[in-house]
């Protein structure tokens, strides 16, 4: 709801606890949501189970242990320098093939990153987007597209980052504690300074991840908004420009695409501001460390190899700290990203009941027993039907529009399943997964496919061979669609869509009913196919629809407000207030 519609809907709120044995009171202390929200976000895991992982992370740890050769280096090269031995050659080509050494080992390692990130990626997408299609279709029916979108893609964008991060907070830590290790042998008072500044550091971003995390949900959240008002228009783009809402459409995107950008910039601000907490505690650092060292140096307590070297490592020390906390406030950024995505996939699938498979080609025998369904309990959609539907049978439906036709459509493809009640094949209860394999449903909400002619009416069909040419060209003309078809650029080959200009609406119909008729399931639905269609057409497609499932053996079962063509079908049935009642002819007529 939105917000103004809430405020007329609320009188009040209540707090609804969930029954069970985790609520009885117990000595156990209860963890709140602050204390577990922080494991959760810096937790390794995920990549954890990434088969080499952790072999990456040592070649990563390896590589940066190579950083320590400069300092080692530059120390040695100064003492011996200012040393009073003299005649002692520096190993000069030594150091210089240990530098080229590590930076062919750092692009080895990258390229290795790169594969392992890949891989990461490939099967997280893939395994995401299967768990996201393994929703109900109530779950897409009631989300955006554009928010769909919006999650999906910025989820995967993510997990480009998970792997590189993760692997960061294995090793950077050791890197850490050696290089504060040896600054402290060296100058434990100029160790100090610089571990004062890393805590301020950490404070800073303390308080960075809470703003981090704000303003990743806020883009988060307008960018889904403009996404699906972008999508919107595009798929309405016909009423749009009919009904002269061009100007109206442009200043909704120029106040959703202000919002967004608003909110990017104060997030660039921000940045900023904290780039500058963060260079700004380094350079004060800087300042006090040299306010220290130079008495030091001046005093001949520390020697000016150590000085270099100590510089060299507070580097070091500063670069991986400062990593470490921008991994932190990038893993609480992906963390808000992951929780919203975590909203598009399923978490577990419901286990089926056994069932027998159907033998060889049989046609089932369908029935349903006291099936019942609602949207709102209150408004009951189905209330107790009755249907048995034998092979073969062909039958009609009727009904006023918002009567629950295409619900009861659904729920025999297995789209939807029921609250109450049972449905069989052959006598065996089945499943609504187990249902939707038997059963062919063709819908108003059907699309054409970006593909082929071919393509669209075999959808992408496997086990498609050029014997079954024949086969779909047969459809094609049954459909009264053999010259369109070769009207097109390509024939059968022709690459079509949507909205493709070339197909009327009457003609991308015919096309989804041939696509219907291509399936070898035995159960066939379908949801007002005469509706884009004149009179003519339509009793020659009807006509088709009932021959072929005639010779073919199949049921047939179809949705309709079209009375002329009822009397194609063996029988009609009326839906009427959630009640479906077999008719007579003249009852159908009047």
């Amino acid at each position: 709801l939105p917000f103004s519609a809430l405020k007329k809907e609320i009188s009040g709120y209540a707090l609804i606890l969930e029954e069970s044995p985790g609520a009885i009171a117990g000595p156990d202390p209860v963890i709140t949501g602050a204390q577990q929200e922080m494991p959760r976000t810096m937790s390794l895991k995920e990549t954890a189970a990434v088969p080499g992982i952790h072999k990456l992370m040592l070649l990563t740890f390896l590589v940066s242990l190579t950083l320590f050769l400069m300092p080692t280096m530059v120390s040695r090269a100064i003492n011996q320098a200012f040393s009073d031995v003299q005649n002692t050659q520096f190993p000069y080509l030594w150091f210089i093939l240990a530098f080229v050494v590590s930076t062919l080992l750092a692009l080895g390692v990258r390229v290795i990153s790169e594969r392992f990130i890949r891989r990461f990626v490939l099967l997280k997408s893939d395994i995401g987007f299967s768990r996201l299609l393994n929703n109900p279709l109530r779950f897409f029916e009631k989300r955006a597209p554009g928010d769909v979108f919006s999650r999906f893609i910025a989820w995967q964008g993510g997990m480009l980052q998970k792997i590189e991060l993760d692997n960061g907070l294995r090793s950077d830590w050791i890197i850490c504690v050696i290089a504060i290790g040896i600054m402290f042998w060296i100058s434990p008072v100029l160790a100090l300074i610089s571990a004062v500044g890393i805590v301020a550091m950490g404070l800073i971003s303390v308080w960075a991840i809470f703003r981090d995390r704000w303003y990743t949900q806020q883009l988060q959240l307008k960018s889904a908004t403009l996404n699906d008002f972008f999508m919107e228009t595009l798929q309405g783009v016909l009423t749009i420009k009919t009904a002269g809402l061009e100007t109206q459409r442009k200043a909704q995107f120029a106040r959703l695409s202000h919002d967004l950008f608003t909110c990017l910039q104060r997030q660039k601000v921000y940045q900023q501001v904290k780039e500058g907490l963060y260079q700004l505690t380094g350079s004060l650092e800087m300042v006090v460390f040299m306010l220290v060292v130079l008495p030091l140096v001046h005093a001949k307590l520390i020697s000016l190899g150590d000085f270099f070297a100590y510089s060299f490592l507070r580097q070091i020390f500063t670069s991986y700290v400062t990593r470490i906390f921008y991994a932190v406030i990038r893993k609480s950024q992906l963390h808000v990203i992951d929780t919203r995505a975590q909203g598009l996939f399923t978490r577990h699938e419901p286990a089926a009941p056994q069932f027998a498979p159907l033998s060889g080609e049989a046609v089932p025998r369908l029935t349903f027993e006291q099936v019942s369904f609602h949207y709102n309990p209150q408004r009951p959609v189905l209330n107790a039907v009755d249907l048995i539907l034998e092979p073969g049978d062909r039958l009609a439906i009727v009904g006023d529009s918002g009567a629950g036709k295409s619900t009861l459509l659904r729920l025999m493809a297995g789209l939807f399943s029921a609250q109450h009640g049972r449905i069989l094949l052959n006598n065996d209860e089945v499943s609504a997964q187990q249902l939707a394999s038997q059963v062919w449903l063709q819908s108003q909400e059907d699309i054409l496919f970006n593909a082929s002619v071919l393509q669209n009416i075999t959808l992408f069909d496997p086990w498609y061979s050029d014997s079954d040419r024949g086969r779909v060209e047969a459809l094609v003309e049954k459909m009264a669609l053999g010259p369109v078809v070769q009207a097109l650029p390509g024939g059968m080959e022709a690459l079509i869509r949507e909205s493709h200009s070339a197909l009327s609406l009457g003609q991308r119909q015919r096309l989804m009913l041939a696509r219907a008729l291509y399936s070898t399931r035995p159960i066939l639905l379908f949801d007002e196919p005469t509706a884009n269609l004149d009179d003519e057409t339509a009793e020659t497609a009807i006509l088709a629809l009932c021959q072929y499932c005639r010779e073919q053996g199949k049921t047939l079962i179809v949705v309709t407000h079209s009375e002329q063509i009822l009397h194609h079908f063996t029988r009609v049935y009326r839906l009427k207030e959630g009640k479906l009642r077999d008719i007579t002819q003249g009852e159908v007529e009047q």
